[in-house]
């Protein structure tokens, strides 16, 4: 289960190299895409890149869970949150928020208000929660790369959308590793997961030290790689990737 942005993409070369392996192994797998970016958008990124096809996609930092490639939803995600959560409400309570900068259009959805809110520290975040919660809002609030505030339901997020997916897969939690660079992967490595922090994550993951995570020395896709064969043991030996 991997990140897309600059986890998979953003060196071609080492995506070449993830995509050359996968094609060699990927029938022993599942591949799940966990991204927050929407269905719709990772799909055109497949198209256009060497994204090997997933079985699935988590998509807006955890808002959707869809078959692939039949974008079918899985396991009544969203129905789990779909009616306790208002987006016109959330751009209402923050509107005269300094500093909050609504994302375009393609970057929202129903179930995801995404800002841009540069810079922001723990005072900051304490206020916009606090404004939700005096407009009754029950929200999840995801902030990344210094730079970007996601306004989610209470609960959703990246690692309970990819609970949803495993499960409804039937596959065993610690038979997941994780892949991520930024916070708002953060929460695939709280459910159980074996964790790969690529190489060029943000401090944020940089500062993880648990067991169960990997710090790759390398990064992007490389990163992933080396990951993957840091957990070796998950795998088997002839399926363990090596780089040259």
């Amino acid at each position: 289960m991997s990140d897309v942005d600059n986890t998979l993409l953003g060196n071609d070369e080492a995506l070449d190299r993830f995509a050359s392996w996968y094609a060699q192994t990927g029938s022993a797998f599942k591949l799940i895409y966990a991204s927050g970016r929407f269905y719709d958008s990772i799909v055109e990124s497949i198209g256009s890149t060497a994204l090997p096809e997933p079985d699935l996609i988590i998509g807006g930092v955890g808002t959707q869970v869809r078959d692939f490639p039949t974008g079918k939803p899985i396991g009544a995600w969203r129905e789990r949150f779909a009616e306790r959560f208002e987006a016109p409400t959330v751009v209402d309570a923050l509107r005269d928020y300094p500093g909050l900068e609504l994302q375009h259009a393609d970057c929202c959805s129903a179930f995801k208000v995404s800002y841009f809110l540069r810079d922001a520290g723990p005072g900051e975040l304490h206020e916009v929660r606090s404004l939700l919660a005096e407009a009754s809002i029950d929200a999840e609030l995801i902030y990344s790369s210094n730079r970007d505030l996601d306004v989610l339901p209470a609960g959703v997020n990246k690692g309970s959308a990819a609970r949803c997916a495993i499960e409804s897969m039937g596959i065993k939690r610690k038979d997941v590793i994780a892949c991520g660079d930024s916070a708002n992967d953060l929460s695939m490595y709280r459910h159980g997961f074996r964790g790969v922090v690529v190489g060029n994550a943000h401090d944020e993951l940089r500062s993880l030290t648990d067991k169960h995570i990997h710090q790759a020395e390398r990064g992007y896709a490389d990163g992933v790689l080396e990951g993957l064969g840091r957990w070796g043991a998950m795998i088997t030996a002839t399926m363990a990737p090596a780089l040259v």
